[in-house]
């Protein structure tokens, strides 16, 4: 483990943490976090590692990701612990613990610590995979993994990255690994198409590679198609995923949330503004596609993004005129 004494996740979550058996509570709950949570985003080979490297090294930047992967766990273990450790299982059924010298608290103020805990995790993890991914060449075990691979194997790459095509979701790796689920789908029927195979897989190549070097003098233009392709897969992506984040299938039925961790003041979408949603997501994606295929038309030549300029797909600038439908034989007069 990499989280080992109290004081780690006291320097981590502050003297509200008492010493007093409390590791041995959270120490499952950071133990699942490590082995499933940070695992499955920097890799088994990685977390170990980690477990080598002298945390006292504060210029060292295996030091430094070492910090950040124990923020991550802390908080996130924190997180997990905050959801059962209020509660006891006893012959009697479950029950709510209520220590003789402490209070319980009133659902409002649990509700706003539980935010400000799943804020502090999204983020400790959001910084996690910043740094690892801004410094992945000095972190072999990493880049050398199956979660690498995993990672890398989408156009949006990183929570960062979907929230800055969509600044409307949140920064947070869990909506991010929601919306990963959909992300497959939209990048084969309608970004690949759009591109062409070739240059859609070249880009993807260039992403697992390590990104875009500046040195290299295409790499500008090939940041810049990612980038106008992010912003249409996002919405692209959140559109696809839309009709089913709001309900639940199960051996029972299909069930349609109707409120949020039953608070009066947290009230799941209705049908009506989930259709104005989708609209305004459709008609985001339909404007990031034209601008998609006009940087491609317009840039595309022999010698820049040449897969896509003999793919078919090219259609040079001001080669397309508008012409008056046929109306002939028609009914009704058409524009």
């Amino acid at each position: 483990m990499l989280i080992t004494t109290i004081d780690q996740v006291r320097e981590v979550v502050g003297t509200a943490i008492r010493k007093e058996n409390t590791f041995d509570v959270l120490r499952p709950y950071l133990l699942q976090v490590e082995e499933g949570l940070v695992a499955g985003l920097i890799g088994q080979a990685q977390l170990t590692a980690l477990e080598a490297i002298d945390s006292a090294q504060a210029d060292n930047k295996p030091a430094r990701l070492l910090k950040l992967v124990q923020r991550a766990i802390v908080w996130n273990g924190y997180l997990e612990a905050w959801y059962h450790t209020m509660y006891e299982l006893s012959g009697t059924g479950l029950n709510r613990q209520k220590p003789k010298d402490t209070e319980l608290l009133f659902r409002y103020q649990e509700d706003n610590i539980r935010k400000d805990i799943v804020r502090k995790s999204d983020q400790a993890i959001e910084e996690m995979m910043d740094f690892l991914g801004a410094n992945s060449a000095d972190f072999s075990a990493w880049k050398e993994s199956a979660e690498y691979k995993s990672n890398f194997s989408f156009l949006i790459t990183s929570a960062t990255a979907l929230h800055e095509s969509l600044p409307e979701v949140s920064q947070s790796y869990r909506m991010y690994m929601v919306l990963r689920a959909y992300m497959p789908r939209v990048e084969r029927a309608t970004v690949r198409v759009i591109l062409g195979a070739a240059l859609f897989d070249s880009l993807k190549a260039k992403l697992k590679a390590g990104g875009f070097d500046s040195a290299q003098p295409d790499n500008e233009l090939y940041a810049q198609l990612l980038q106008l392709a992010s912003n249409y897969l996002a919405p692209a992506t959140l559109l696809e995923a839309m009709p089913f984040i709001r309900v639940q299938f199960s051996t029972s039925g299909v069930r349609i949330l109707s409120t949020m961790n039953n608070l009066h003041d947290e009230v799941a979408i209705q049908d009506d503004q989930s259709s104005y949603l989708m609209g305004v997501l459709r008609d985001r994606a339909n404007d990031a596609k034209a601008q998609l295929r006009k940087f491609l038309n317009d840039r595309a030549s022999a010698t820049v993004f040449p897969d896509y300029f003999t793919s078919g797909l090219y259609v040079a600038p001001g080669s397309r005129v508008w012409r008056l439908p046929d109306n002939d034989d028609k009914r009704h007069f058409r524009l």
